[in-house]
């Protein structure tokens, strides 16, 4: 019987091994790679969240395009760390970190008014910075931590920025999730008002997409898309409890992309030239009207509301988008 027992545990493991070696190989086989050769030489770019993750990674590559590259991090230590890491990996010297807490309306607004006095345009954009919480939290202007990080913030950078943005015709990269196929976006629940959803994340990240693909309507001279980064092994999950993360980092490692290999979408939207404006991409290919997608991405009367009422909502914690 004994015997018997551990043939079938034999079996069984046997078996888990190579679901899992097909999951790994499916999964390694699908990530894209930029392959783009463009050099950045004369161009300005700006990562928000650039300290860590793929944020770091992207500075990184860029960097070594030669570019002028922003790091807009919320935490001074870690930015100027960054900064002296990418320095001394790409051997560009023109890497500077700027203070922004994209969280706070008002730290977008101060960040906005340094880069307008030293910057005379902004070539790409890249609104990377995102987090993930369990519960209801507020920001000291009143706003939800995920959609003020996820959505209210990079909304106001990118608009505020615009104008620079469209004197070099750049690009803006929106760092979107394949979550947002089961989120929702209630306009009179943005600061959870009414109630805080376990799926504030994902709702988030449906509200990326309508953001990206409204912008996109609204300004033809700048270059718009949203992009999948896949799921990376990054500290997003910061917020979540230890054994999520434990759980996130171990038992789905086969399923994650490690920082390097999350980078390459975001790139191949910042540098591509076969990128749409509008466009919804995952893997370095473009992933509209798939299964990926969720239908409401593409409501234009939703995506206008979710515009308009945004706009009320972060001016209502400072002055008025100018």
């Amino acid at each position: 019987m004994g015997m018997l027992l551990s043939r079938k545990m034999e079996t069984c493991l046997l078996v888990g091994c190579g679901v899992y070696f097909c999951f790994y190989l499916y999964f390694k086989l699908r990530k894209g790679k930029c392959k783009s050769k463009k050099t950045l030489e004369g161009k300005t770019v700006i990562i928000t969240g650039a300290n860590t993750g793929i944020g770091f990674e992207i500075a990184l590559h860029l960097a070594r395009r030669n570019g002028r590259i922003i790091l807009a991090c919320r935490n001074s230590e870690k930015g100027e760390a960054a900064r002296s890491r990418i320095v001394q990996l790409s051997g560009n010297s023109n890497v500077v970190f700027r203070l922004v807490d994209v969280s706070m309306m008002s730290s977008v607004r101060a960040f906005v008014d340094v880069i307008k006095r030293e910057e005379k345009k902004v070539d790409i954009l890249i609104n990377n910075a995102g987090v993930v919480t369990l519960e209801k939290i507020l920001t000291e202007e009143g706003l939800e931590l995920t959609f003020a990080t996820n959505h209210f913030g990079p909304f106001l950078l990118t608009t505020l920025l615009m104008d620079l943005l469209k004197k070099s015709k750049g690009r803006v990269v929106n760092v979107g999730s394949a979550a947002s196929v089961i989120g929702t976006v209630d306009c009179d629940n943005l600061r959870a008002e009414k109630n805080f959803s376990s799926l504030q994340y994902h709702n988030s990240k449906t509200a990326n997409l309508l953001f990206t693909k409204e912008l996109a309507r609204r300004e033809t001279d700048v270059l718009i898309s949203c992009v999948h980064p896949g799921t990376v092994r990054t500290d997003v999950f910061r917020h979540m409890p230890l054994p999520v993360r434990i759980i996130i980092s171990t038992v789905f490692r086969v399923l994650t992309k490690s920082p390097t290999e999350g980078a390459q979408p975001v790139l191949f939207c910042a540098l591509d030239d076969s990128v749409q404006t509008g466009g919804y991409y995952m893997d370095c290919r473009l992933y509209d009207h798939t299964m990926w997608v969720p239908k409401s991405a593409y409501d234009e009367g939703l995506a206008k509301k979710l515009w308009e009422t945004t706009e009320k909502i972060v001016a209502e914690c400072g002055s008025k988008i100018q």
